[in-house]
Parts: structure tokens; sequence; C-alpha cells
């Protein structure tokens, strides 16, 4: 049997598949984060015995292997995950960042924009063969219309409400309960000891508030779907794509809370009528295949 194989490394976990030629999974394997920045050597670690599970069930040969790894653009040196990779299978392979190749599995590996937004965010598009983004600056430099953004909002509007000597709006109130303090002043030690990740984890609450009506929350969502699509539509202007440009969506933000997603279509639509939209629930590593297959050609 020959065979590739597709390895998306996140923050928390790296997930190794593989693909006959003609893109069908074949067996896959999971172990724990593989992004470098984290710590390296245990990310190395952890990538070496995903694709090493992926490769103990199946005989064959394998023609390719294509690494999608989260924080791939930050890293200095390359070398330790090469010289681990080329010790350990003896393969030909490729690294890029795990947002391309998200780009790849949706698009199928042709053209267009990928919009991701989960706890950050950020617009990739690949046309003729060059790459441009928009967003992915990170929460201190930008991340608007992510899930961060989206929370940080809503705290934001807490302090107000504080300075102002204003009463505390429901929301408020329902984030006070959650954090388990019993005013605004208290917030400072959640927020400034807190990861990314503990902050989005707000954003439920506002899509509940949103649900039942609270102009600010639904604002939020709408202004965050907004945001998303001003991203998209600077990339489209960077590569210069037609008004039958094809844009896919992924993330948690995007895909579940329908007031975003459908505020960002809006947004996208005034301006490109006849785009093409691809939303589904496919795995990164998928893109790998199709990265791979080029590389093969």
């Amino acid at each position: 049997m020959s065979y590739i194989i597709g390895v998306d490394g996140g923050g928390t976990k790296t997930e190794a598949v593989a693909y006959d030629l003609g893109g069908h999974k074949i067996s896959e394997g999971k172990a724990g984060y593989g992004n470098l920045l984290i710590n390296e050597k245990q990310a190395i670690a952890n990538i070496i015995s995903a694709i090493e599970q992926c490769l103990a069930p199946i005989k064959g040969k394998c023609h390719y292997i294509c690494l999608g790894l989260a924080g791939f653009g930050g890293v200095e040196n390359s070398e330790g995950i090469e010289n681990a990779l080329r010790m350990a299978f003896n393969t030909p392979f490729t690294i890029v960042n795990d947002g391309i190749i998200a780009h790849a599995a949706l698009l199928k590996g042709k053209d267009g924009i990928l919009t991701i937004s989960g706890t950050g965010s950020v617009s990739i598009g690949i046309h003729n063969g060059t790459e441009k983004m928009a967003g992915g600056w990170g929460h201190i430099l930008g991340d608007e219309g992510s899930g961060y953004w989206i929370a940080m909002q809503a705290f934001i509007k807490m302090t107000k409400e504080e300075d102002e000597g204003l009463n505390y709006s429901h929301l408020t109130k329902s984030f006070l309960k959650k954090l388990g303090y019993h005013s605004v002043v208290e917030l400072k030690k959640f927020i400034y000891s807190s990861t990314k990740a503990q902050i989005a984890a707000f954003v439920p609450l506002i899509v509940q508030h949103a649900d039942t009506g609270d102009d600010f929350s639904q604002n939020i969502l709408r202004k965050a779907g907004y945001h998303l699509s001003k991203n998209t539509l600077d990339v489209c202007r960077k590569l210069k794509f037609s008004e039958h440009v094809t844009i896919a969506i992924k993330g948690s933000i995007l895909t579940n809370i329908p007031l975003v997603q459908s505020s960002f279509i809006h947004h996208i639509q005034l301006e490109k009528p006849d785009v093409k939209l691809v939303i589904e629930d496919v795995s990164s590593t998928l893109g790998c295949y199709y990265i791979a297959l080029k590389h093969l050609r």
C-alpha cells in the first residue's frame, strides 16, 4: 500500500493521519501538543509518537509526510524537528504553519481564502502561488473577532460600569457569578493571571445573553463578524481575487455562533456578492494530503 501521512500539531494535541493516494483515511495516531514554541523537545517527541502510532497498523510505503504545526512561523531554527524526522522516518517531508494545512483541507488544495476564529483569529489567502494574510497578530496587537476579543469587550464594559457608578448589567452579574466575585473591583486578579483561552471561555455567556435579546451582547457578536469579514476582504484585495473567490471558515466562533457567521457573510456579500462559501467540518490533516500530492507530482 502507498500512502501519505499528514500531521496537525496544535497547542494541546497532535493528530497524525495516514491517507492512501486516493485521499482515504487508513490509520491515525494521537499525542500531546505539537507546538514547538511551548517546549521544543517534548513537542518533537509528541509528533514522533503520533506518527509512529499511525504507522504501526499499516504496511507498505509512506511516500511523504506533511506537517502543519502551530507557531511554526515563530521558530528561529527548525533543525531540531527536521533532524528528528530524518532520523526517525527517512521519508521526504514538508513543515508548514497549521493555518496552511487548514486552508488546503477546506479548499481542497485550491486557491481561495480561509478565515479562522477561535481563541485567536486570522485570514489566510493563496492565489496563483502567492500567500497573503491579514490578522493573526495576537491578542495584544489585534485578533479582532476572536473569542478572546469578544470576551474582552464584555470585561471592558464591566470596568466602565464600575468607573461610572452604573448599576451592573445582567451580563456583568453573570460574569461575576461565574468568577465567584461580588464586585468588578476584583476583576484584575482574573484578567492578569489568566490565559487567552480562559478569558475566551466566557464567550458562551455572551451568546446566551444575545439569544435572550441583550443588545450589547448582540452588537459584540455582530462586530466580531464585521472584523473577520474585513480581514477576509483585505486578503481578497491583496491577492486581487475576482468576484468568484471561494472563502472557507473554521473555528468555533465563526462556525458555531449564528450571529457572528451571519454578520460575516453579510459584510462579505456586500463587496463580493458572487462569493462561494465553504462551511465544512474536516480534519486539517486532509490539507496535508493535498499539499503532499503537489510535492509528489
